[in-house]
Order: structure tokens, then sequence, then C-alpha cells
């Protein structure tokens, strides 16, 4: 049922994570080298040129809880399989978030201590999106549990 709560809730964590894969995640800046994070790759641009080093399976990671999300609106009438979607979902979004502490360790042992580094917006989408799917869980829950309800009565 599209007018649900956890339909705007998935339909919205969908959407996040759309913008994450199209966002940067971190920036460190230095006088000879910069360095910048996506979902797809981390370049390293040096006077000499620019070096890329894949991080390809963050944005499949990403793809897949899109997927996930957008097949979980369409099983309204499965519950249960809903909820078990959403804990993978959140597996997936809490291995999106520690790749990416992971590929940021790595761009730091390639930038000087010196450097400026901040975190961009793609950072902080996956925990909007963490927040996102956990209320969406919550409300398939309690649908399950008035539908279980309504099922004692009779």
């Amino acid at each position: 049922m599209i007018q649900r709560i956890q339909t705007l809730f998935l339909g919205l964590l969908a959407f996040v994570m759309t913008l994450n894969l199209f966002s940067t995640v971190w920036k460190a800046d230095t006088a000879a080298k910069s360095i910048l994070l996506t979902p797809f790759y981390l370049s390293e641009k040096t006077i000499d040129g620019e070096e890329y080093h894949g991080v390809l399976y963050i944005a499949l990671l990403v793809i897949l809880v899109i997927g996930i999300s957008l097949f979980s609106i369409s099983q309204f009438k499965k519950r249960s399989l809903q909820l078990k979607l959403g804990l993978g979902n959140s597996v997936l979004l809490c291995l999106i978030v520690g790749a990416y502490y992971l590929v940021i360790g790595k761009g730091k042992t390639m930038i000087d201590a010196d450097a400026v580094a901040h975190f961009e917006p793609g950072f902080y989408l996956p925990l909007i999106a963490i927040v996102l799917n956990i209320l969406a869980n919550r409300y398939i829950k309690k649908d399950e549990e008035l539908v279980r309800s309504v099922d004692r009565i009779r």
C-alpha cells in the first residue's frame, strides 16, 4: 500500500542513497596533492597527473541498498519479508559506512599530515539512510502487530 508511512521512509531511503551515489564523500587538499572519495573511486590528483583507485564495491553496495528498498516497497502484503529485507538493508548500510571509514583511512595515508581534510555531504547520507531504515522497520513491525491483534479478535 502506497499510503503507508513506511513506504514514505523506504522511498526516502532509496532517494537518499541515490543522492549518495552521485555525491562526494571525503576530500583532502594540500598544496601538492588533492584526494577525493566518491562511491566509485578514490582519486589522487598531483602535479604529475591523476590516479584512480577503484572502490566500486561501495557503489555496488549502495545500488543493492536502493534495489532492496524499492523491492521492499512492493512487498507490502508480506510484512515479515519486509522486516527481513529491512534487517538486510541495515547490515548493508553499516557495511557502507565501515567501507567509507576504511577507504578514508587509506586516503589519509596517501596525504601529508598538514592536509586540510573534511567530510562531504555524501558521508552523512548513509547515516540518514540508517535512521530512515530503522523508522521504516518500526512502522512495519507496528503494522504486523496490528494485523495479529485483529486476527486474535476474530
